[in-house]
């Protein structure tokens, strides 16, 4: 990237951009509600949401002084993130069926504060990161177009349509979130993982996960509307 660009995504990102009104952001939210619920494109969009699961896998691994491994982005959508080192997996665990609707949140809480643009910089960055941890083919093909397309947006689009995108992403995270832990309930690979670390049944974590998915979804459209 030459110089200029650089200077024009710091300008962006530096810059307020005014909140969409309430019955854009609505539209935004609706789309993406049938978007997510429409097998034709959830079959797409389910990969970013799988992203963002085992990114947020693989930051709390991190955090607890674990060293990652490697990640796997699978065909199918399932994700799988390995690491090594004296510490305990249960955060890790426990964070990956709400790591989609925390992105989310935070997605939109940028934009509430009129930081749209960086929304889609950060998710740029945030994928670059989980790039230089995915260990199969798949997984960097997956990340690499949708990298390329958040790009687009970023590099090219006016400040309206960023500021669109940047609601998109975030509508979009928080609510797959929610779709992602009704989908595999109690029989989340994660929650059967749990069960043998607490003794807790998984049906308890599913439970958990649902009631932070769906907050997410009610302070997330609270900040953008």
């Amino acid at each position: 990237m030459s110089a200029w660009p650089l200077q024009e995504m710091e300008r962006r990102i530096g810059e307020i951009q005014p909140p969409l009104p309430f019955g854009t952001s609505l539209g935004i939210g609706l789309a993406t509600l049938l978007v997510v619920n429409f097998p034709g494109t959830w079959t797409f969009i389910r990969y970013f949401t799988t992203m963002a699961h085992e990114g947020s896998h693989a930051a709390v691994y991190s955090l607890g002084g674990l060293k990652i491994t490697g990640v796997w982005l699978k065909p199918n959508a399932d994700g799988e993130t390995k690491a090594q080192g004296k510490g305990s997996n249960v955060p890790s665990l426990l964070i990956g069926y709400v790591g989609p609707s925390l992105f989310g949140l935070a997605a939109a809480k940028l934009i509430s504060i009129g930081h749209s643009v960086a929304v889609l910089w950060l998710t740029l960055a945030l994928l670059v990161l989980l790039l230089a941890n995915v260990r199969n083919v798949f997984g960097i093909l997956a990340i690499v177009v949708a990298g390329y397309v958040i790009f687009i947006f970023a590099r090219y689009g006016t400040v309206r349509h960023e500021t669109m995108a940047a609601y998109g992403i975030a509508w979009l995270l928080l609510l797959s979130g929610v779709r992602v832990v009704v989908n595999h309930w109690s029989d989340a690979k994660d929650a059967g993982d749990l069960r043998k670390l607490t003794d807790i049944m998984p049906v308890v974590f599913a439970r958990i996960w649902l009631v932070g998915a769906l907050f997410a979804v009610f302070f997330g459209a609270r900040l953008m509307m």
